[in-house]
């Protein structure tokens, strides 16, 4: 696991790497103001794994790269995923 290092155009918040399996997995947090905006800071965080392209470095050696958007507030989370450049809900 590895914490801001640089993929891409950026730096994703965690990176958790399955070498045995050939999978990793991108996170970025974000947090929200409110409640009310916790859906908007997700979507703020997957569009940012999208636009600084964090997935596009792993993918030359993993089989599968996930990315997950995660927005919180207080002691609630939200979480979204980007799929094939998709973001999913």
């Amino acid at each position: 696991m590895e914490s801001n290092k640089e993929h891409g155009k950026g730096r994703s918040d965690i990176v958790v790497y399955d070498t045995i399996n050939a999978r990793v997995v991108a996170f970025e947090a974000k947090k929200a103001a409110s409640l009310d905006r916790m859906n908007e800071s997700c979507q703020e965080a997957v569009q940012q794994i999208e636009e600084r392209q964090y997935s596009r470095e792993l993918e030359e050696d993993y089989d599968e790269v996930l990315c997950y958007g995660i927005a919180f507030y207080r002691k609630r989370c939200r979480v979204g995923r980007m799929e094939k450049n998709t973001i999913m809900r």
